[in-house]
Parts: structure tokens; sequence; C-alpha cells
């Protein structure tokens, strides 16, 4: 059973998901949720609707709240401002919902957590009734349609497929 709607692009780690993604966006204006792209080799959070640029990687040990994995550390408020954004826009009429990324911190339910979760419950119920978009890794694929119950979502697994869906 295909979910329509839903799609999930999925490459390996550093293979240029986040750029095809900003191409994919580049133009658009019916686009909700957010995206991670580098900025001088530091993640910031995009977030899409008003396409407004927040710090979200630090390199130092710093002074506020952080999120670490792996070897990356991430401002706790961006992360609070990322899940705020996914609540606040599946409750609008948003055509889209991006969400870069699903990862290891959401398997552990840190991250993006509980916004995520909840914004796919209200898909799933036809609360949200966009379509959406999550960026995941390909070696995590797996755990997280088992995780968030994805199975019979569109994987896509290139900047030429996402590029054909509208």
């Amino acid at each position: 059973m295909t979910l329509p709607n839903l799609y999930l692009y999925s490459a390996p780690v550093h293979s240029g998901k986040t750029t095809a993604l900003m191409t994919w966006a580049k133009d658009r204006t019916d686009l909700g949720g957010f995206l991670a792209p580098d900025l001088d080799g530091l993640r910031y959070l995009l977030t899409l609707r008003d396409r407004q640029q927040h710090p979200f990687q630090v390199k130092e040990p710093a002074h506020e709240p952080v999120i670490a994995i792996c070897r990356y550390q991430f401002r706790a408020d961006t992360f609070a401002l990322a899940q705020q954004t996914l609540l606040n826009d599946a409750r609008l009429p948003t055509p889209w919902l991006v969400v870069d990324e699903v990862g290891k911190l959401e398997l552990l339910n840190q991250g993006h957590e509980p916004a995520l979760s909840e914004v796919i419950h209200l898909w799933k119920t036809g609360e949200y009734s966009g379509r959406m978009l999550l960026v995941v890794r390909s070696e995590l694929l797996f755990d997280v349609v088992e995780k968030y119950g994805l199975h019979g979502a569109q994987v896509l697994s290139s900047p030429e497929e996402l590029a054909t869906i509208a």
C-alpha cells in the first residue's frame, strides 16, 4: 500500500540531500517546515514559510544549552524553534511540510521530538492534509519507517527523483 502525499528523501550522509532540497525549494511559496543547510561550515535552520535563517550548530562549547550528537552540538533553543515551526505550519493551510532531517536524535526521542510525532499523527488522521517530505539518511531509513509507521511512503533517492514531485 502506498501512502499518498508522504515522501522520504533518503540518500547517504554528505551526499547533497540538503543542497538538492535548497534547489527544489528555491522559488516555492507553498512550503512550511525547515531545511538545515551549511553556511560557512556550520548548520543553520532555514524556516521555509518566512525564509529566515536561525543559528543552529555551534562550533565551540556554548554558554546556551546544546544538544549533542556524535561530534556535533546544536542549540537547544533552535530545536525548540524547529518543533514550534512544525506544529504551527501543520495547523495552517500549508501545501508542503518539509523536515530536514529525521535522524539519530529523533530515533532517541530528542531533536525534533515530540513535535515530529505529533505532526505525523496529524497527517495520518487527516488533520494536516498537505504533503510531507521527510529527509532521512539511507542508513537510518528502515529505523525511521519502523518508528513512525511510514510503511508505504514514496522513497526518493536522487535529486532527479526529488525534482519530479510538484
